[in-house]
């Protein structure tokens, strides 16, 4: 009887690419935007049971969540990405040997990063942007998740190699399981147990905890191809640094992402106080429920092309590919007039704090105009990390936040007296830029392929 993990590798080389696309995408969209669902909606029910002061000082942690989720990602998703490969080129044993290494990386980081951040506190927060009005609530909110650093960290990790390995649906399984807990925790810690914004971090380490041993049960099944093995604990060094290698690149986007946070943070204060830095909390949530639809979509095309890519099946590379950005265009196109035509209704749903609600829905309409080009970019700067090309991966990254935005954040408030505007303006104008860059990197890049196919 033919083995069933080996069934699932022959997919990725035989099945229809929109199939596969579907069949691996949809659960990892579910996946992450489930995620960011109960972000969206944790966000509502802080506003409402705890004060609209709590929003901001939720905003506040957003950058060391940033960083927390970075080091997860160099790990995870490194980890995935080698995995993918390595099965589309049939190397079974590394595959197990990328298994217990990330577990061991894993632990490892997530231990250092959370005490280590934990200790210096206050510190960390204040720079971010906290003031004495919202310190408290960033403080109650993080400190509990720092503490379970490791928890987050090994079930994000482990849930991410399911993907890898050829079940996305067990990925998905195990992430609606700790949605859902999390969904009715959150407002019984909340509302009736009033535990406060503690309450929102207690119910997120409850949820994870048993969703990592959904995890873990899965990979301890001898079953499966790839599972735990007693003899295979052990960090093996060269493979670590093949994973960080790969996993750099989606670290150094969210270490941007954490730097672009404590900028508008700090601007926004600057410009507009505790409420602008509120109606951040407001507008990023809702920017990144969408925005993780796209990298679902794009994460779940990853183990298609990375195996496909190892096979050397560039035809099924390039229509996957292309499948992916159709998709991703017409939906975040639709996001775009959706947010458009109805801002204030979703704004109102968070607070009744009239002079927040002004600043979050002039922010929400403005950050709306980057959701098409972002949904480009996104989709071909994770295609050069599934191939293995991370450095591409990387100066793509570095360029838009970096290169791009952070002049913006700075300049545009100044020019024309735009002030609050400005910032607020910096983000679809940065995106704007950076996306006809990644298109143009894209393009060369197929030229090349062409040309070597030729030549062959």
């Amino acid at each position: 009887m033919q083995d069933v993990s080996q069934e699932k590798y022959r997919q990725f080389q035989e099945a229809p690419i929109g199939k596969m696309v579907l069949q691996y995408s949809i659960p990892a969209i579910i996946n992450l935007a489930a995620v960011s669902l109960y972000n969206l909606i944790d966000s509502i029910f802080i506003g409402n049971g705890v004060g609209t002061l709590a929003i901001s000082g939720l905003a506040v942690t957003f950058p060391m969540m940033n960083c927390l989720i970075a080091f997860n990602t160099l790990v995870g998703i490194g980890g995935t990405t080698l995995t993918s490969i390595c099965l589309g080129r049939k190397q079974y044993e590394q595959a197990a040997d990328i298994l217990h290494t990330v577990v061991i990386l894993g632990f490892v980081i997530s231990i250092l990063t959370g005490w280590i951040t934990y200790l210096n506190l206050d510190v960390v927060l204040y720079f971010f942007g906290a003031s004495e009005a919202t310190l408290q609530y960033a403080r109650e909110y993080i400190g509990i998740l720092l503490c379970a650093n490791p928890i987050t960290f090994l079930f994000l990790s482990l849930n991410n190699l399911l993907r890898g390995n050829g079940f996305p649906k067990k990925s998905l399984e195990s992430t609606l399981l700790t949605v859902g807990l999390n969904l009715v925790l959150t407002p019984l810690f909340i509302f009736v147990f009033e535990f406060g914004i503690k309450g929102a971090s207690m119910s997120t380490v409850i949820s994870q905890a048993v969703g990592l041993v959904w995890v873990v049960r899965h990979f301890s099944m001898k079953s499966n191809k790839i599972h735990f093995q007693q003899s295979r604990f052990k960090c093996n060094f060269r493979l670590s640094r093949e994973i960080m290698k790969l996993g750099t690149p989606p670290f150094l986007l969210n270490l941007c992402s954490a730097s672009i946070s404590i900028a508008l943070i700090n601007r926004l204060g600057f410009y507009g106080g505790d409420f602008a830095i509120g109606a951040y909390g407001i507008v990023s949530r809702i920017y990144m429920l969408f925005s993780m639809i796209i990298i679902g979509l794009a994460v779940g095309m990853q183990p298609i092309i990375g195996y496909n890519f190892g096979a050397g099946l560039t035809e099924r590379v390039d229509k996957a590919m292309n499948t992916g950005l159709t998709i991703a265009f017409a939906f975040m196109f639709s996001v775009f007039l959706l947010c458009e035509i109805a801002t204030d209704p979703i704004i109102r749903l968070f607070s009744n704090e009239i002079a927040l609600n002004d600043i979050a829905i002039t922010g929400l309409r403005v950050c709306a105009w980057t959701f098409p080009v972002m949904a480009m970019q996104a989709t071909i700067t994770n295609f050069f990390q599934s191939i293995g090309k991370p450095k591409t991966c990387i100066i793509l990254s570095f360029i838009r936040q970096i290169g791009f935005f952070i002049p913006l954040i700075f300049l545009l408030p100044e020019i024309f007296d735009l002030r609050l505007d400005g910032v607020w303006l910096s983000i679809p104008l940065a995106d704007f830029i950076a996306c006809i860059l990644t298109v143009a990197v894209y393009m060369r890049y197929k030229r090349q392929q062409e040309l070597t196919i030729k030549m062959i």
